[in-house]
């Protein structure tokens, strides 16, 4: 493993890649799909060390299998029946080595349970691992974007028919990038940590993107789901985003959608969308997203320590 040596202290040597990419965009995908299981003071079951779990689709197998042979840490076992994939990291020295590489870069009300999991190996095990605070540096300024993104974002692309008169008159080509999550953590959260609201993290993305921030609830069956989106749906929140992820890159299967969104916003450059144009879309959409048959994931040979 390059450049995160595990000291005697159990603290781990940084290279300036982590502080701008890795470290950041792994903090950002635990956040999003991760989580850090820590054992409760009070429970009288079993006491068991912190362990840290990502859950990624089926069709990311090749990430988390690249995840753990950088990292060293932990195992991947495959849950196809249930169509994902678990990165499951459970020895002490593979927990303590993603905790040092990620503390620091966390921006969600989850850096509770990254905290959590840091007294107990400080309390339990000796460790002297800082209690880091949230990263509130610039929503530009490293890759943490990315690895939410890669857990909670999504490229859509529509094809809708124009009608005026009650008469089809063409169609309209509209792209978008979604982040949506909850509104509140399940876990009481201090005020110095952040607190457990969602609402300030999503409205720097927001903020970033130059787009509004919206509220959303859903009903299904006798629960109601509350949560918060940002959506990229014009020409200059695409621009940024662009920017964004082509100097800090998606690493998950939403890289091919990405640069498929990013063929289509080229297409639509257009005053006037052509028949070609809107026929190169048309077969762009009908492998986008769950659609797509064939991955390349030769992308991964960039992401290292």
């Amino acid at each position: 493993m390059k450049n995160s040596n595990i000291n005697k202290d159990n603290t781990v040597s940084i290279s300036k890649y982590h502080k701008i990419s890795f470290g950041p965009w792994l903090a950002g995908l635990i956040e999003g799909d991760g989580s850090i299981a820590v054992h409760d003071k009070n429970s009288k079951s079993q006491k068991y060390r912190p362990k840290i779990i990502v859950v990624f689709h089926l069709t990311d197998k090749p990430l988390a299998e690249r995840l753990a042979f950088i990292t060293q840490s932990g195992k991947v076992y495959i849950k196809k029946n249930a169509g994902y994939v678990l990165w499951q990291i459970q020895k002490k020295e593979d927990v303590i080595r993603i905790i040092n590489i990620i503390n620091g870069y966390m921006r969600t009300p989850k850096i509770e349970a990254l905290h959590r999991a840091i007294e107990w190996f400080n309390q339990y095990d000796g460790s002297a691992i800082n209690l880091l605070n949230l990263d509130t540096s610039p929503i530009n300024s490293n890759a943490w974007l990315a690895g939410f993104a890669d857990a909670d974002g999504g490229f859509t692309i529509n094809i809708t028919d124009r009608k005026k008169n009650a008469k089809i008159t063409g169609k309209r080509v509209q792209v978008f990038f979604r982040i949506e999550v909850r509104q509140n953590y399940h876990r009481n959260v201090t005020e110095l940590q952040g607190g457990n609201s969602y609402f300030n993290i999503l409205t720097n993305i927001a903020r970033f993107l130059a787009v509004n921030l919206y509220t959303r609830s859903r009903q299904q069956k006798d629960k109601v789901f509350y949560s918060f989106t940002v959506i990229s749906h014009n020409t200059q929140s695409h621009q940024i985003l662009r920017n964004y992820f082509d100097k800090f890159p998606l690493y998950s299967s939403k890289y091919l959608a990405y640069k498929d969104w990013c063929e289509v916003l080229d297409l639509m450059k257009e005053n006037t969308l052509t028949i070609e144009n809107l026929d190169k879309i048309k077969a762009i959409k009908a492998q986008f997203n769950s659609k797509r048959k064939v991955f390349d994931f030769s992308h991964l040979n960039s992401l290292n320590l």
